[in-house]
């Protein structure tokens, strides 16, 4: 009988491989120093991603796994797919964590999982619709852009006081930043029909220009009274400009970046949405630790992002500290 069953095991291994197929590893024999983890993302100086990256190699380092990042200081993500091609080899990468770029994105989760590497993605929400865009992909973790786009809606129209115009503005147009923008206007036109809603408008990831950019909007429009940003940048951005103009608005912005949370407490931005950036990135390592270990997991993992406001702003200066200690070790 215990041959039989250990022919079955060796078949049932060889088939998986034969696919390219990471196999689970058996709890008993498994040993996380021997299943290295990379994250392939890019800005990696950015306040808001070394949060994001922090998450990470936070969870890597507590559950033993080695851990490497594929990651330039700029936005250029042609450069951090050619860094992973060569970090998967040179470290001999079982799991990563593919942050969504592009849209050369899913031929790389693909390529990964081809390698015989599994995948996690976080910080993309990716509707039950979009599943086969992804294929190879073994699970997800972010919170709702849509969400959190039509509770800042609501948080600017009642804050307003439902009439003047509001300011959309993105650090570049892609997936995660559309949606929370799409969603932002829809709710704001159905809830606030007095409200004029501007279409979005791209701030960049130069704060210098975009700062210019914020200030150029609040000029042409005289009326204005809020502005929603869906980038880590935004608050930043939109504070210069109020600074540049003189003119108070309501903002809402992403991200629990020191300098983000500092311009909450002083009364300069009114919220921030604070993406899990820190918990998804930690979530997806665990995912990827349920896996090699056989455990079971969910393909769809919803997160909650609250607003922050002066009401609980100093409760995320704590997870700050912890990301400075963890960048002091890179």
């Amino acid at each position: 009988m215990k041959k039989t069953c250990m022919r079955i095991m060796v078949t049932l291994l060889l088939a998986a491989l034969s696919v390219g197929c990471v196999v689970p590893a058996l709890s008993a024999e498994f040993n996380p120093a021997d299943y290295p983890l990379g994250l392939c993302h890019i800005l990696k100086t950015h306040p808001v991603v070394q949060i994001m990256l922090t998450g990470f190699v936070d969870q890597a380092n507590k559950l033993g796994y080695p851990n490497y990042l594929y990651m330039p200081d700029d936005g250029d993500s042609a450069k951090s797919y050619s860094l992973a091609e060569a970090g998967v080899v040179q470290h001999d990468i079982k799991g990563m964590v593919q942050y969504i770029l592009d849209e050369a994105t899913p031929m790389y989760i693909q390529k990964w999982t081809d390698m015989g590497i599994a995948v996690t993605t976080a910080h993309t929400y990716i509707d039950e619709a979009n599943k086969d865009d992804y294929p190879g992909l073994l699970a997800w973790a972010a919170c709702s852009a849509v969400n959190y786009g039509r509770e800042s809606a609501q948080a600017i129209g009642e804050q307003v006081g439902g009439t003047g115009t509001v300011a959309v503005t993105q650090g570049g147009f892609n997936p995660t930043e559309d949606a929370a923008a799409a969603a932002f206007i829809e709710e704001m036109r159905a809830s606030f029909p007095d409200i004029n809603v501007l279409d979005p408008q791209e701030e960049g990831y130069d704060t210098p220009t975009a700062i210019q950019r914020a200030t150029a909007i609040i000029q042409a429009n005289p009326d204005i009274v809020g502005a929603f940003s869906t980038t880590g940048a935004g608050p930043s951005t939109w504070a210069g400009a109020q600074a540049n103009t003189g003119k108070k608005i309501c903002i809402i912005s992403m991200d629990y970046s020191e300098i983000n949370l500092d311009l909450v407490k002083n009364g300069e931005v009114y919220a921030l949405v604070a993406q899990p950036l820190y918990h998804e990135f930690a979530l997806a390592v665990d995912l990827l630790d349920k896996h090699f270990r056989g455990e079971p997991y969910e393909w769809a993992n919803v997160m909650e992002a609250p607003l922050i406001t002066t009401a609980n702003v100093d409760e995320y200066y704590a997870l700050i500290e912890t990301v400075n200690e963890v960048m002091k070790g890179l």
